[in-house]
């Protein structure tokens, strides 16, 4: 983290070999590094026409230390683009591990 508004994962309709079919996401995002006086901000982004204009879905806001870590993006159907970023916005700048998985819908 810097910062500024980082891209964790970006999935787009087209990055998908049959980029016809739609696509489910979810994934996990371990915030484990934080620490007091941390704060750090997810946003989730989904495009839901072609030209991949992103309209922000949720905003998720998290301050020091968490007892539970691990953030569960839950299945999202996908079908021209979704996005999720994050910003550190106070505290000393943490790393953060990550793990999304994607399938397409046939």
């Amino acid at each position: 983290m810097d910062g500024t508004e980082k891209t964790v994962i970006e999935v787009l309709l087209s990055d998908l070999e049959d980029y016809e079919q739609p696509f489910v996401i979810e994934g996990y995002i371990d915030l484990s590094s934080m620490q007091s006086g941390d704060t750090i901000v997810l946003r989730e982004y989904v495009a839901i026409e072609s030209g991949v204009t992103y309209k922000l879905y949720a905003t998720h806001t998290y301050n020091d230390a968490q007892t539970e870590p691990l953030i569960h993006f839950t299945k999202k159907l996908g079908s021209y683009g979704y996005k999720v970023t994050a910003e550190q916005t106070a505290g000393a700048y943490r790393t953060l591990n990550y793990f999304f998985g994607r399938r397409r819908i046939k």
